[in-house]
């Protein structure tokens, strides 16, 4: 009998440490370290964290009396819940698992049109890269590789009579991701003595082939030269199209050295800048330093269109 008593609770021994060795997943307290290196209350604080940083709501486009059309912001809010879950699953705090979404401004971009854009918001942490194109076949295509390289997608401004001997060149930029824009026909010397009517006709022109070629409308306008008048202005807005401008021009059409490019555009960048620039030999060369530097700085580069949409990622 005293046999039988001890085999049996040695039996409910057993089951007890089982019991603690074995205990169910849900069972497992935020002190507990979940399969991976963190216990599960730190990665619940690191998600708080994380949240705390990015988490942000929508900032509303506005008229500047200097930089004019300031394009809005999208808000980004997160779901704690199934971020904490999935972080839990993974076994430790890993940004890229964070669940979230955007949220929009209550503002229509559409009512800025009229008025000139110069940089993106001062809130955002993205840039964008203008090309203007009126010349540089072999120097674009060049650049085209170092962007796909560098997973960096541009908003590229041709010259209508550029694009029209350029088919090929215009769809590689298309079919590579990134934006096609207007930059007049003949980027004329005499621009700005234009009437309404002539400024309407280069950028009707130009809109004609590039959409012939692309299947797509042309919304977005760069004057040759960054030069405008108020009639320039209106004839973009009546074509539905808005202007775009620069912020940090690297001034690459003078041929000065690539270390002279990349110093003067760092000089000038900041949230939402946009960076100018023409495919020539010495902004081929300045290019990969310009986006590691950009992006050493902790920017990302947005096309025109993201950045008028207000596109946070």
């Amino acid at each position: 009998m005293k046999k039988i008593l001890f085999y049996f609770s040695f039996f409910l021994i057993l089951v007890g440490l089982q019991a603690r060795w074995s205990t169910p997943a849900e069972q497992v307290t935020e002190t507990a370290v979940v399969s991976g290196t963190q216990t599960g209350l730190e990665i619940r604080a690191a998600v708080l964290q994380h949240i705390e940083m990015y988490a942000m709501g929508p900032v509303e486009p506005r008229f500047d009396p200097v930089w004019q059309f300031v394009p809005g912001l999208h808000g980004l809010e997160f779901d704690f819940e199934q971020s904490y879950q999935n972080m839990l699953a993974h076994g430790e705090f890993d940004s890229a698992l964070m669940v979230a979404r955007s949220t929009p401004y209550a503002g229509k971009s559409e009512d800025f049109r009229e008025h000139r854009i110069y940089r993106g918001n001062e809130n955002s942490t993205y840039v964008g890269l203008l090309i203007n194109v009126a010349w540089g076949g072999s120097e674009l295509v060049a650049m085209l590789d170092i962007l796909d390289e560098h997973n960096v997608q541009a908003s590229v401004f041709f010259e209508g009579r550029f694009a029209y001997e350029n088919r090929a060149l215009v769809l590689d930029v298309l079919n590579w991701g990134h934006i096609v824009g207007n930059h007049s026909y003949s980027h004329p010397a005499d621009w700005l003595s234009f009437s309404y009517a002539e400024f309407e006709e280069e950028i009707m022109r130009t809109n004609s082939v590039l959409t012939e070629i692309t299947g797509q409308p042309v919304v977005f306008f760069a004057p040759p030269g960054g030069a405008f008048t108020d009639d320039t202005v209106r004839a973009a807005y009546d074509q539905g199209m808005y202007t775009i401008l620069w912020s940090a021009d690297s001034i690459d059409w003078r041929g000065e050295p690539a270390g002279v490019l990349v110093s003067r555009v760092m000089r000038r960048i900041g949230p939402g800048g946009l960076i100018l620039t023409h495919p020539k030999p010495e902004t081929v060369i300045a290019l990969p330093e310009i986006i590691a530097r950009i992006r050493a700085e902790g920017y990302e580069f947005r096309r025109i269109d993201e950045i008028v949409a207000g596109t946070r990622h």
